[in-house]
């Protein structure tokens, strides 16, 4: 809207400036013009970004996921000892911190729809090597909170992601946690 309204002041003042001394038809030609540029930056600055595309391997419900709600304000180094998702990690949300953190504090269950996204780059390594989904959709699992889990890895940082695990090897584990809606990290 700024835009418009200064090329509409622009062709204002331009008339101003010429009506004593352009003809009718100049002054039309100057508006013309101005309208032309003013369409051409509307259609520029609408223009949609580059489509969001999911990593090799994985599903298309996850693309962009790292511009999504980071729960964790600092990555999560590998724990001692080891862990399930060695690595250093982080966690993302498909929602808002408003949706699962009204003032501020963060409420569990998650909602419907929910998809947790954990990203680890392992030990030595400088690529994502693991990515670990969990899904709630309304009734695919009610033991789980409806909750659905897969874990994806790849060897290389263009290698593509297949299945390493998948329900009751993720559950088992995240059982632990069940109080939290079975997802280890809160929000910071």
């Amino acid at each position: 809207m700024k835009m418009r309204t200064r090329n509409l002041l622009a062709v204002l003042a331009i008339t101003l400036l010429f009506t004593a001394c352009a003809s009718e038809k100049q002054l039309e030609e100057i508006i013309q013009q101005s309208n032309e540029e003013e369409t051409t930056t509307l259609e520029e600055s609408t223009q949609p970004d580059e489509p969001v595309v999911a990593l090799p391997g994985l599903p298309d419900d996850v693309a962009g996921y790292t511009q999504w709600l980071k729960l964790n304000a600092e990555p999560i180094p590998p724990a001692p000892g080891g862990d399930p998702h060695n690595g250093t990690k982080n966690v993302h949300v498909n929602q808002t911190r408003d949706t699962i953190a009204p003032n501020g504090i963060q409420q569990f269950p998650y909602p419907d729809g929910s998809i947790v996204v954990k990203e680890a780059s392992r030990p030595g390594k400088d690529y994502v090597g693991l990515i670990a989904i969990m899904r709630k959709k309304a009734g695919a699992d009610p033991d789980h909170n409806d909750w659905q889990f897969i874990e994806y890895v790849r060897n290389a940082p263009d290698a593509e992601f297949s299945v390493i695990a998948e329900g009751r090897s993720c559950w088992g584990c995240h059982a632990g946690v069940k109080d939290i809606d079975y997802v280890f990290t809160e929000l910071d």
